[in-house]
């Protein structure tokens, strides 16, 4: 069974953020419809780890295993072009990296408070 499809730039990052947080603290895989740097399209079923705000420019990058390479990715949440959260559980070996805090926040305000609280 499939939630509804969700285009984000037809909403607010902190409401894709959040989304995306529930699906990983309920650890249901999402597809994605993602641009890569030079703009390549993908679509990808990944299975998320980890939410972090990284890199110079402050950008936030989804850590997920990635089913299509069954590898660990890191992908920038501003360049993910739509998402569908699946009823479908985990499938893949947790990676064995060390992660920063997790995004736990289930509110904008709550995450706005979170990344103040890190700066």
């Amino acid at each position: 069974m499939l939630k509804t499809m969700k285009n984000t730039a037809r909403q607010p990052l902190a409401d894709t953020l959040t989304d995306l947080g529930h699906a990983m603290d309920e650890q249901r895989a999402v597809v994605i419809a993602y641009a890569d740097a030079d703009e390549a399209p993908s679509i990808r079923t990944i299975e998320i780890h980890d939410i972090i705000t990284g890199g110079d420019d402050g950008a936030v990058f989804v850590q997920s295993m990635d089913r299509l390479s069954r590898g660990f990715r890191g992908f920038r949440a501003d360049r993910i072009q739509i998402y569908i959260i699946l009823d479908e559980p985990y499938v893949l070996d947790a990676p064995t990296l060390p992660f920063p805090v997790r995004f736990t926040a289930p509110t904008e305000k709550e995450f706005v408070a979170l990344e103040l609280e890190r700066d």
